[in-house]
């Protein structure tokens, strides 16, 4: 009778949880049903969880049970040091046991336990799994995949089973890890200062403090290791949190230091997008030491300051390009086309199916990548989008790849000169100079497209090797000479059966990605790559900007539009002369939107 209570009590310690969505709650494994108890009800600031308290190891369980006791103590929250997982482990082991190396994510499966003789004082137990995922110290997810096959040796004492060896870091099952961690967006500056790049992190849940407060805290330690180097930060160093509390329907964040007043507008830019999430719409108030920031009046910030600090964040207005008539042309609001200013508008002088490439900033510049001219190479030329906009040559190459802008007005392109060998080139339009990036995992393998996301340091490119095609997403770091790209991390891995067509910047996190067959995917650092939008057949290439997402299609008679999908279905855009919107002969094609 003893053990099969043992058995419940163990249950309910390892699966025993109930969620609510009115409220977090704590649920506290016992012999009898769990007891949920409200925490944090009510606290705009603070979402609701799921809270697990582990429950002490007996000295009858065993070793199976022990494992699991200790895989749900794991998932304790609110248990920074895991004093009550370390209770799982002999001495020696919890002594050199490290929680904070990494975590590691999975589906269990059953798990398989040597054979115990009678009397026996030493054990095994192999918990069984696929991996999903990996959160890193810094908090970075990242999906993962393989077989979870860790194996935990154990010992009995006076008090029972004990584990005396096994994995370290923390072994969480994706629900543990939904309950244990939120997704938060962290605000930083790009390097000149000049727009805002976010940074996705996990933060675990803590029952003694707010989200909101350990996201603000989390920010001003300052950008992790992917984008160390690459973006900057407008506190001053040593600057700490206070507190982040409601008052008069506002945020008030309470720091211990101001900044310099050419950076306000930049701090406030910053915390506003980190809690735009968490305010629910609430404008904000800096504080300094609980003191309002200025002497004579307080710093309030809109809730949407992120937006008005960098356009690209909600760009608004911006329209998108497409070639029709030889010549590249705008599409107004009325889905009616018009040649763009200059010899641009006139003639095109790239191939038929490169997409232009359009910048992101007045005087705009569109560029051409040409047609391979039976091996001799090819060129990209480059043309103001302006009434005496000329055609003119800025890139000669063996085999470019499409070109792309990013928010400086520099043009990024690769040159494979031979085979698995990529030189990623920088063109600067101001002096015209062009500089080789170092990008040391891209140079021994075949890339097939680049793409700098609008925050100017996110970077994505395809790639080719002999495993098949993939996709990566690394940021950039430097100008001019000292340009690099660096820390790429696999967002879509494929096959060599499995080509990719195109590559789209949704926004600065996620990415869209055209497949040979016509799949396209959404992809991003922190979610497997999936099919979250049908696409018909004969998509050749994609443009996006946030919630609009355009295509150039092709029927089966080889006729041509450009589709956009609107929540629900792929709709054909442009209007004839006649103002009809049908796939034509030669008809329209290759969307661009600035940047991305």
């Amino acid at each position: 009778m003893r053990s099969e209570t043992v058995r419940r009590r163990l249950g309910a310690a390892a699966l025993g949880l109930v969620l609510s969505s009115a409220a977090a709650c704590s649920v506290v494994p016992t012999g009898r049903s769990p007891v949920v108890e409200d925490a944090g009800k009510g606290n705009p600031l603070n979402p609701p969880y799921a809270r697990v308290i582990a429950m002490e190891p007996d000295a009858d369980w065993r070793p199976e049970q022990i494992v699991t006791g200790f895989r749900a103590a794991m998932a304790s929250i609110g248990d920074g040091k895991h004093e009550a997982a370390r209770r799982y482990l002999t001495g020696e082991f919890a002594a050199r046991w490290k929680p904070e190396t990494a975590v590691t994510i999975y589906r269990p499966a059953p798990s398989v336990t040597s054979p115990v003789a009678e009397g026996a004082t030493e054990a095994a137990v192999t918990l069984k799994g696929t991996v999903t995922a990996v959160i890193d110290r810094e908090g970075r997810y990242r999906p993962s995949s393989g077989a979870l096959d860790e194996t935990f040796t154990l010992v009995k004492g006076s008090a029972g089973w004990r584990i005396a060896s096994g994995p370290d870091g923390l072994l969480l099952t994706e629900a543990d890890a939904d309950r244990a961690y939120r997704l938060v967006d962290l605000y930083f500056l790009d390097s000149k200062r000049q727009g805002l790049v976010i940074d996705q992190v996990q933060m675990p849940v803590d029952p003694a403090s707010t989200l909101a407060k350990t996201t603000v805290e989390r920010l001003l330690e300052g950008p992790g290791g992917s984008l160390r180097g690459a973006v900057e930060t407008a506190f001053e160093p040593g600057t700490e949190l206070i507190d982040v509390t409601t008052e008069n329907n506002r945020v008030v964040v309470d720091l211990t230091k101001k900044v310099p007043a050419e950076r306000v507008a930049a701090m406030s830019a910053q915390l506003a997008g980190t809690l735009s999430k968490l305010a629910g719409g609430s404008s904000f108030e800096v504080r300094v030491n609980g003191e309002p920031y200025h002497t004579d009046l307080p710093l309030l910030v809109d809730a949407q300051e992120q937006v008005k600090f960098d356009r690209w964040m909600a760009p608004a207005d911006v329209l998108p390009y497409y070639l029709h008539g030889g010549g590249l042309r705008v599409l107004n609001k009325e889905n009616v086309g018009g040649p763009v200013p200059g010899r641009a508008g006139q003639e095109y002088p790239g191939s038929t199916t490169a997409p232009p490439a359009v910048s992101g900033s007045a005087p705009l510049h569109v560029a051409a990548l040409s047609q391979d001219d039976e091996g001799r190479g090819r060129s990209i030329s480059v043309a103001q989008v302006t009434p005496d906009g000329q055609w003119e040559e800025w890139v000669v190459g063996t085999d470019l790849v499409q070109p792309s802008w990013d928010r400086y007005d520099s043009m990024w392109t690769v040159d494979r000169t031979g085979l698995q060998t990529s030189v990623v080139l920088r063109t600067y339009a101001d002096d015209r100079r062009q500089y080789r990036v170092a990008a040391p995992g891209l140079d021994t393998v075949e890339v097939t497209a680049l793409k700098v996301a609008r925050d100017g340091v996110h970077v994505a490119v395809a790639v080719k090797d002999g495993t098949g095609e993939r996709v990566m997403v690394g940021t950039v770091v430097g100008e001019r000479a000292d340009s690099r790209i660096g820390n790429l991390q696999p967002v879509m891995d494929g096959d060599d059966k499995q080509t990719i067509e195109d590559i789209a910047w949704k926004d600065g996190t996620t990415l869209y990605v055209l497949t040979g067959k016509s799949e396209l995917f959404e992809a991003s650092l922190i979610t497997e790559a999936q099919q979250t939008i049908p696409s018909p057949p004969g998509i050749r290439s994609i443009a996006a900007l946030n919630s609009s997402l355009l295509a150039w299609a092709v029927d089966d008679d080889g006729n041509s539009q450009v589709i956009r999908w609107n929540g629900k279905q792929w709709e054909p855009q442009v209007k004839d002369d006649n103002g009809t919107i049908a796939y034509t002969q030669d008809g329209p094609s290759l969307p661009a939107f600035p940047l991305g």
